[in-house]
């Protein structure tokens, strides 16, 4: 396994200790592991009492499992299985560093076994079923977002945004400026949690989303477990979002800054939602041409009354922009949602609304 902070060997320990924790219950490794006619070895072999029910437990230890990991492993375990004697009940498990909602789902209609070190746990034995969900461990939260995060997000958004049509790597590649190779990795990250369908191989290889809720709820539930980001708050001599839209469009060409509106003054253009809307927010390039745009718009900053928010984002060079409305950048579709997702007030409906409109399927 790559490093994950457990080795195979660690990760089966602990669930014998989780096991062993439960009221009345008892787990021992199997010294000498009996071969069955398989060729395929597990990680470990446990002799488990429980519920007055002894237990075989076939344990297959990975550094993550997400769907498509699951199912290589299933056939795998239950082969060796067939291939046991003895009278004692054989269960199938697979232990990780992180499993994913997926996988869990996936091991549960099938009936195997899973743990993780955040305590999650599954035996589904007929005689001793035991089903304990908690969170997952924070290594795994941040690994599991991390295909959410940077260069990878853009090729998601971009994934999500062309759905229900087929895609390549050269294609994603081109249209949101990430590496080939950033690409490609991300698209396979993304097929190992199912979220893809595929045909062909090789350069000639193309993927399209097989639904877009998938996606759009995990990364939801990410959101939720963040904190919103810093937004810096002015003031800029305006009527309404519409017109400080326009006048930062005059700004931004003329200081010659990247930009993009999103969150509600966005929202409201793809998929009008409440009669009027007062502020607006965008991204906008950093360093000394942010200052310039500022001075041209007139831009003073307030702790109350703001009508123009900047989204503070560290590390991040360039904006992304979906595309242009009217003369006007907007952010991607998936971010405008995202967006929504953070924001105060009404944001949450105008995200519903948005979302049933711009990105359903």
């Amino acid at each position: 396994m790559r490093d994950f902070g457990y080795d195979e060997q660690e990760l089966v320990e602990e669930l014998c200790s989780a096991i062993a924790a439960l009221p009345g219950a008892s787990a021992h490794p199997r010294m000498n592991q009996p071969r069955s006619g398989s060729r395929y070895e597990p990680d470990g072999l446990l002799d488990v009492h429980i519920n007055q029910s002894d237990l075989a437990i076939v344990v297959e230890a990975k550094r993550e499992l997400f769907p498509r990991d699951v199912r290589q492993q299933i056939w795998l375990l239950r082969d060796y299985l067939d291939g046991m004697d003895g009278p004692a009940e054989k269960v199938a498990m697979l232990v990780a560093g992180a499993v994913s909602r997926g996988a869990r789902e996936i091991l549960q209609q099938e009936k195997i076994g899973y743990f993780d070190p955040g305590g999650s746990l599954f035996i589904p034995s007929t005689s001793a079923y035991v089903l304990i969900d908690r969170p997952p461990p924070k290594k795994a939260v941040r690994m599991f977002g991390a295909i959410f995060q940077g260069q990878r997000a853009r090729v998601v958004q971009a994934v999500i945004e062309a759905a229900p049509n087929w895609v390549s790597v050269k294609d994603l590649a081109e249209a949101t400026g990430v590496s080939a190779a950033t690409t490609s990795e991300t698209l396979t990250e993304m097929e190992r949690r199912d979220w893809l369908e595929v045909d062909g191989a090789g350069p000639a290889k193309t993927r399209r989303l097989r639904e877009r809720a998938l996606v759009l709820d995990e990364w939801a539930r990410l959101i939720a477990a963040q904190k919103p980001p810093q937004i810096e708050r002015y003031y800029v001599p305006a009527n309404d979002a519409g017109e400080i839209a326009r006048r930062l469009e005059d700004a931004c060409r003329d200081a010659g800054a990247q930009y993009a509106i999103t969150a509600e003054a966005a929202a409201q253009v793809y998929a009008p939602y409440l009669s009027s809307i007062s502020q607006l927010k965008c991204r906008l390039q950093a360093g000394r041409v942010q200052h310039d745009v500022l001075s041209r718009l007139d831009a003073r900053s307030v702790s109350e009354g703001w009508n123009f928010g900047v989204i503070a984002e560290v590390g991040k060079h360039d904006v992304a922009v979906g595309e242009r409305l009217n003369g006007i950048a907007y952010a991607p579709i998936v971010q405008i949602y995202l967006d929504l997702l953070q924001g105060s007030g009404r944001a949450s409906e105008m995200a519903d609304h948005f979302r049933s409109e711009r990105l359903s399927g």
